[in-house]
């Protein structure tokens, strides 16, 4: 634990630089997103948001940290010879651990914001292809880390894991449709005509039509 602390003692004042202005940037983002969204999604969007972006940057400060007086990166393509070698006598259990938490928590955050993510075997396989990514930079820069096959294998068990533990929760966060208005159902109705009767006047049926309805009085 000691030496974990050491190599990593780098971590503690950069998190704690980056923690302010993602307590910031939480309320910001709520005001802005309760302009469309009601009240409790707007905030619990944007915490999850802020909280996944401070994550993934503190992940990325981690991978990038150099360990060691070193700067030559080892390869180790033998799976579960890291594993093997942290459970024994002289080995550091911490690093197992570290490395299935590395990304337990954007596993669990990253389904309730990407629909698209709400399958433990697609959080596996973006989970392992991030790891595969954060593996190969490590060799590329030269930080003196192991790129270890044993490692993007613990961190895609722990995002798989961090997910697990989220599932129920996956559908918290969506906004639901608008309801509808129920417009009523229209109904046909057919107005009957008015009945016309056409009345002449009795001054006109007499000077007019008087000879033909009794011509015997002509």
């Amino acid at each position: 634990m000691e030496a974990l602390l050491r190599a990593f003692w780098g971590m503690i004042p950069i998190s704690a630089i980056a923690l302010p202005y993602a307590m910031l940037g939480w309320p910001l983002l709520a005001a802005r997103r309760r302009r469309r969204l009601p009240a409790r999604f707007a905030i619990a969007t944007a915490g999850v948001d802020c909280a996944a972006a401070l994550l993934a940057f503190l992940v990325f400060c981690l991978v990038i940290m150099p360990v060691g007086d070193s700067s030559d990166s080892t390869l180790d393509l033998v799976p579960g010879s890291d594993i093997t070698a942290a459970f024994a006598d002289d080995g550091s259990l911490w690093q197992v651990i570290g490395n299935v938490l590395l990304l337990c928590p954007l596993g669990a955050l990253l389904p309730l914001r990407m629909r698209r993510l709400r399958t433990l075997s697609r959080v596996a396989l973006a989970a392992l292809l991030v790891s595969v990514l954060v593996e190969g930079t490590q060799y590329l820069i030269h930080c003196g880390r192991v790129t270890s096959a044993d490692d993007v294998l613990l961190n895609t068990a722990g995002a798989t894991l961090g997910a697990a533990l989220s599932r129920r929760g996956w559908r918290s966060l969506d906004v639901p449709p608008p309801v509808p208005v129920a417009i009523p159902a229209q109904r046909r109705t057919i107005c009957e005509a008015p009945t016309l009767r056409l009345r002449v006047p009795r001054s006109v049926w007499d000077k007019r039509y008087a000879a033909v309805a009794h011509p015997e009085r002509q």
